[in-house]
């Protein structure tokens, strides 16, 4: 379903003060890991001032919604838009996935040095996670999935580094192994795609879980 065809929307700007990128990160990570989310659409252009936007469909039981959001350098403020078919669910959506954004801003801005790293490189591995099951279903060509295995895969065991091995850390050695060889320009084929899609979803949520630790 397109913007188009949901009749409510509602908006609200959310100041920062923290690293933008960051910001979209932990925006991105508040928006994503509830059950029943999927990426739709991104853009991080590269330039001197940050500049992020994420698309995500949101599916319950009766309803959907869209929620897109923006992270402009030079605004110092998130941008979020929720479009949907109740206006009762849409106004309630967007007050409580402000809070929540809010509440994990606050979080990360009282850690240390250390911790603060720790967390950057986890929201990373979860927005790799994002937009690998993104681009497995668009049916990109194994060069862009396979950046994002190995890129999630960097992040997280920099993440994790000291508390020995992390379960995620074994499982993204095998699946590179196992695609490596396949034609770069080319999509996964079906059978494979669809099982390194599901096992992505164990893989958010063990780096969900690295998150929770902290904000």
């Amino acid at each position: 379903m397109n913007d188009d065809a949901l009749p409510y929307s509602a908006t609200a700007t959310i100041p920062y003060v923290d690293d933008p990128s960051v910001v979209f990160r932990v925006a991105w990570y508040v928006i994503a890991s509830a059950p029943g989310v999927y990426l739709s659409n991104y853009s991080e252009p590269e330039s001197q001032e940050f500049h992020g936007t994420a698309r995500f469909t949101l599916r319950s039981e009766k309803n959907s919604m869209h929620v897109t959001f923006s992270v402009k350098g030079n605004n110092a403020s998130i941008e979020l838009e929720v479009r949907g078919d109740n206006e009762q669910e849409i106004t309630a959506y967007i007050e409580s996935v402000s809070a929540d954004i809010n509440a994990a801003l606050d979080k990360y801005r009282v850690l240390g040095t250390p911790q603060k790293s720790r967390v950057r490189r986890a929201l990373l591995a979860k927005a790799c996670w994002d937009r690998l099951v993104h681009q497995i279903l668009e049916k990109r060509p194994l060069s862009e999935v396979y950046y994002q295995v190995a890129h999630g895969r960097e992040m997280i065991i920099k993440a994790t580094e000291g508390e020995g091995l992390h379960p995620i850390t074994l499982h993204t050695s095998g699946w590179l192994s196992k695609i490596e060889p396949l034609p770069r320009e080319e999509p996964l084929p079906g059978d494979i795609a669809t099982a390194l899609a599901k096992k992505s979803v164990e893989w958010k949520q063990e780096t969900i879980e690295v998150i929770k630790r902290y904000i």
